[in-house]
C-alpha cells in the first residue's frame, strides 16, 4: 500500500501496527507521505496531517510512536537537490567570438551535442568537454530500452550527470520508473536541470543529487540509513550508467589508452564502486580492451560497443553484469 514510501522513516515507525490497521488507513498515510515530503522524515508533521483530517479514528495510533527513532532531515548525508538557479558560470553562447578558445571546437559541434541548443541550452565551460553527443546518448538510451532490456531493472543511476545529455535521453525513453542523476558541481547541475526542462522532461521523473557519486553509492550499498529515504533503492532492480571524466583531451593522443592511469578515476576505482549492480561504463574509444576483459565474470564475456557519429568512433561502451554473490556453503 505504501509503494515507494515504505522505506520512509515515519512509515517504518508505523509498520509494527500493520496488523491492527485497516487498509484505508494505509492509503491515507500514503496520501500524506506523497503530498508532503517533510512528513516522510518528521513524525510530528505526519501526526499533525493525520489528526487535522480526523484520520486517527481510522485506526492509526500515533500516541506511542518513538519519535527519537526518526532522524532529522538535516542528519541525512545526501538528499534530493532542489531546483537550482542558473549562475554566472552557466553560459548560452550565441557566437564563436564569445567562446573561450579551448572549447571553440566543441561549440562548433553544438547542434550534434544538443539539437535544441538554440532553445536556450546552458552549459558551464568545463561541461563541454564531457557531454555525450545527443545521437550517442539517444542510442545508449535505446539499447537499454530494447537490446539490453531487463524487466527487473527499473531504476537507473546516472553517476556523472554533467549538463544532462545522457540523463535527458534516459528520461525521454520512458524506460525507467526512476532515474537518479548525480552531479557534484552546483552550476553544472543547474544547467542539467534547466536543459532537461527545455527538452520536456517531466518534472519529478529525475531525482537530482548535488554531491559525490562515490559517496552516494558507498552509502547506498553499506549504510543506506544515512541517505534521505527518497535516495534509497533496491540494488537488485538498479543499473548504473557512468560517463566519468577521462582526464581532459589528452587521451586522444594515445593509440591504446591506459585505463589504470585515467584521471581522476581509474577503471578499477569505477568498477569497485559499481560492482554490486549491473553497470555501463562510457570510456574513451581507444581504451585498452585487455584491461576491460579482466572485469568479466569467470567464464563470461563482456559486450563492448564502439559508438560512432559522423563516420568516426566517439567512445566505447562496456556492459558489465553485477558481481554474483558467493555460493552458499550449505
Amino acid at each position: 500500500m505504501l509503494g515507494p514510501y515504505v522505506d520512509a522513516p515515519t512509515a517504518q515507525l508505523l509498520l509494527p501496527q500493520a496488523r491492527q490497521m485497516p487498509q484505508i488507513a494505509w492509503q491515507i498515510i500514503r496520501n500524506a507521505l506523497e503530498q508532503n515530503p517533510h512528513a516522510r522524515d518528521d513524525i510530528n508533521c505526519l501526526t499533525e496531517l493525520l489528526a487535522t483530517g480526523g484520520q486517527v479514528a481510522n485506526g492509526i495510533n500515533t500516541d506511542r510512536l518513538d519519535t527519537s527513532a526518526v532522524a532529522e532531515p538535516s542528519n541525512f548525508s545526501l538528499k534530493p537537490a532542489e531546483r537550482l538557479p542558473l549562475t554566472d558560470e552557466c553560459h548560452h553562447y550565441t557566437g564563436k567570438h564569445e567562446v573561450p578558445w579551448d572549447i571553440q571546437k566543441y561549440f562548433s559541434q553544438r547542434y550534434s551535442i544538443f539539437s535544441y541548443y538554440d532553445s536556450g541550452v546552458h552549459m558551464t565551460d568545463d561541461a563541454w568537454f564531457g557531454v555525450t553527443p545527443e545521437p550517442v546518448a539517444n542510442q545508449i538510451a535505446y539499447e537499454l530500452s530494447e537490446d539490453h532490456y531487463d524487466p527487473e531493472k527499473t531504476i537507473l543511476i546516472d553517476a556523472f550527470g554533467g549538463a544532462g545529455g545522457n540523463t535527458i535521453a534516459f528520461a525521454l525513453s520512458e524506460r525507467w520508473s526512476r532515474i537518479i542523476a548525480i552531479e557534484r558541481d552546483p552550476a553544472t547541475l543547474a544547467c542539467a536541470q534547466h536543459n532537461a526542462e527545455i527538452y520536456g522532461v517531466e518534472p519529478g521523473s529525475v531525482t537530482w543529487i548535488l554531491g559525490d557519486s562515490f559517496e552516494y553509492l558507498d552509502q547506498l550499498v553499506n549504510s543506506p540509513e544515512k541517505l534521505h529515504p527518497d535516495l534509497r533503492v533496491d540494488l537488485q532492480t538498479t543499473m548504473v550508467f557512468a560517463s566519468p571524466p577521462w582526464g581532459g583531451p589528452g587521451y586522444r593522443t594515445d593509440e591504446i589508452f591506459d585505463l589504470s592511469t585515467m584521471q581522476p578515476y581509474s577503471l578499477n576505482q569505477l568498477h569497485e564502486a559499481y560492482k554490486k549492480m549491473d553497470h555501463v561504463l562510457f570510456l574513451p574509444r581507444t581504451s585498452d580492451i585487455r584491461q576491460i576483459a579482466k572485469l568479466a565474470p569467470e567464464g563470461e564475456k563482456l559486450e563492448v560497443i564502439q559508438y560512432c557519429a559522423e563516420g568516426a568512433s566517439k567512445a566505447m561502451g562496456v556492459y558489465i553484469p553485477a558481481e554474483k554473490p558467493p555460493a552458499s556453503s550449505d
